[in-house]
């Protein structure tokens, strides 16, 4: 009996913690969320790319090129979207730049950089450039959301990263905003779900570990590329579609910290190389020392 009862109350848990789950990961995108790729005009594909566990959609344009060298998970498709999609995709652009923001400018991200849960802006643009650690710190319900202003364009330069770790929690999501401008990613890994005004060009190659691309005017435009889905939870986003301050107690999402810069392997070099010199010749004087004794 006390078998049966333990059983039981495990189940109910589990199927509570998937319940939450499954809600949380679709009411920031809406029905957005179901697509790992969305363009407005048209998508664009060459060569072999990959969709792992999301749709491949336009709307209202009708083209989707080489859509036959695309391979997707059973159960999804690639073809026409619908007119509610891109309507969620431009209310999440719009409430999610509602957000109280730390302003990092242009260059906060550029480098080896390491940032904690929080909403960070740019007036203009933002350039990656380097390597950027997205630390969850262990949490749930966390968010990493960047906001960009006027230009409205995201850079991810050739041979850049953007790494999630520390996401032990659940319900992590990560956005990109760029309400009046375009996106271009050409990094290496990315991790975010990208909501871009007009357009989004992948390059040749670029994995999006955890995240989709959503177009909401322009094309998408892919070569030999691999997305999986995901990072798209948030719990200060309603089932309506409209950002809340509080969920449960907690705050809503705010403004991030300043983003900590990390010394690359070759500056603790240079100062191991400017140091060593200085410890030999205190050992020295040490030794000297010890024996006039």
């Amino acid at each position: 009996m006390r078998l049966h009862t333990f059983a039981f109350v495990v189940l109910v848990l589990v199927l509570s913690l998937l319940a939450v789950n499954a809600h949380a990961d679709g009411v920031v995108l809406g029905t957005g969320a179901n697509y790992a790729v969305l363009g407005a005009s048209s998508v664009t594909n060459t060569g072999a790319t990959t969709i792992n566990d999301g749709n491949v959609g336009v709307y209202p344009g009708t083209s989707i090129t080489d859509a036959g060298t695309i391979t997707i998970t059973a159960g999804n498709t690639i073809g026409l979207a619908t007119s509610t999609n891109q309507t969620d995709l431009i209310t999440a652009i719009n409430d999610l730049s509602g957000l109280s923001s730390l302003n990092i400018g242009t260059a906060g991200l550029t480098g080896v950089v390491t940032v904690t849960p929080g909403v960070y802006s740019s007036p203009s643009s933002f350039l990656l450039n380097g390597t950027l650690t997205l630390n969850a710190e262990g949490l749930s319900n966390v968010d990493f959301i960047f906001l960009l202003g006027s230009d409205s364009l995201l850079t991810a330069a050739v041979g850049s990263n953007v790494v999630l770790e520390n996401n032990t929690g659940s319900n992590v999501g990560v956005y990109w905003v760029a309400p009046m401008g375009s996106a271009t990613l050409d990094g290496s890994t990315f991790v975010g779900n990208v909501l871009a005004g007009t357009s989004i060009t992948m390059g040749g190659g670029v994995t999006i570990t955890c995240g989709s691309v959503l177009a909401n005017t322009g094309d998408v435009t892919m070569i030999n590329d691999t997305i999986d889905t995901g990072c798209n939870g948030s719990p200060y986003i309603n089932s309506s579609g409209t950002v809340v301050t509080t969920n449960g107690g907690s705050t809503g999402p705010g403004p991030g910290t300043t983003p900590v810069p990390t010394p690359e392997p070759g500056t603790f070099a240079l100062l191991l190389c400017g140091l060593l010199p200085i410890g030999l010749m205190a050992f020295r004087k040490s030794r000297i020392s010890s024996l006039s004794c």
